[in-house]
């Protein structure tokens, strides 16, 4: 199959959540322009995650792919609610009689610095970011394995990688995206399903930190091409961290410096891990592993040869 055709999507069938707006928007509309039937997924939230009822977004973006020959459908669930999340992969299936992709974008924020954040908005951000996108691609993975085909797209953030002082939640959130991509990933490939994370820079609603003579080149546009790619049979990237957006493009990943070993236990103290610190941070050669097992197998040999077991 020519590389063309594999970037076309006429037989698969994408959910994309928060798709009312923004990011979400520009991905309905270019996966639609591919080919693909499209649940357009928005509950109608304003940015703290509350207010919902609005439906008209969900409904613009859906008359707007069917007006340029294409195929969609709008849902207005919650996927905060494991029950919603389920309707949302059951109205697909009824509708285009698949799913064969998931862009978990829907999101909220409760902007507080840490000592000011309460329990309720820190759990609201978790139930939308992390707990959402859980039980949706939990919800449509059965699907995607009797077809032995999926993508699956999750949203992190470079304030999850690094933090962002008003963020507290938002950035705990976006990390922990991480983390459930690569639980899902060992398991996904066996089935033809890949999974990725997309930590995209543009402007939204959540984007008003950005200065408006810069907004013509963070059009969420950018990202869409990205996010489309990594939704296509072209693709075969897994577990990989895409940073799209501003006309630049860059793959994060997470490192283990080399570090030290201490042979000898009498000698593993504080102050000697003080005094080595230097030495055991140098991210010279440092290593990227494909997954927590053969992260600690690396020190686990490393064991077993000083005690003369390989």
């Amino acid at each position: 199959m020519s590389e063309v055709l594999r970037l076309k999507m006429k037989k698969r069938v994408a959910v994309v959540t928060g798709a009312g707006r923004g990011l979400g928007r520009a991905y309905a509309l270019e996966l639609a322009r591919r080919g693909a039937g499209v649940v357009v997924n928005d509950a109608g939230f304003n940015l703290r995650g509350d207010d919902a009822g609005e439906h008209e977004p969900a409904d613009a973006v859906v008359r707007e792919i069917i007006e340029a020959g294409g195929k969609a459908v709008a849902s207005y669930h919650d996927i905060a609610q494991p029950d919603q999340a389920k309707a949302l992969v059951d109205l697909a299936v009824s509708t285009f009689k698949s799913v064969d992709i998931v862009v978990n974008n829907a999101g909220n924020n409760r902007r507080a610095t840490f000592p000011d954040m309460t329990l309720e908005d820190f759990r609201a951000v978790l139930d939308v970011h992390l707990l959402g996108a859980f039980s949706l691609t939990q919800a449509a993975y059965p699907h995607m394995v009797a077809r032995q085909y999926g993508r699956i797209v999750l949203t992190t953030s470079q304030v999850g990688f690094y933090g962002k002082v008003d963020s507290v939640a938002y950035g705990a959130a976006k990390n922990a995206l991480i983390g459930l991509m690569h639980g899902i990933k060992l398991d996904a490939a066996r089935h033809g399903i890949l999974v990725n994370c997309i930590s995209p820079f543009a402007l939204t609603r959540m984007g008003d930190i950005f200065p408006k003579e810069i907004a013509p080149l963070i059009d969420p546009q950018q990202v869409a091409a990205a996010v489309a790619w990594l939704c296509s049979e072209a693709c075969n990237l897994n577990g990989e961290i895409f940073i799209a957006g501003g006309g630049h493009f860059a793959r994060a990943v997470t490192q283990e410096s080399r570090g030290i070993d201490i042979e000898n236990p009498d000698d593993i103290t504080t102050e000697a891990i003080r005094r080595r610190w230097k030495k055991i941070a140098n991210m010279r050669g440092a290593l990227v592993f494909p997954d927590a097992l053969k992260a600690v197998g690396a020190t686990f040999d490393a064991l077993k040869k000083r005690v003369g077991l390989l």
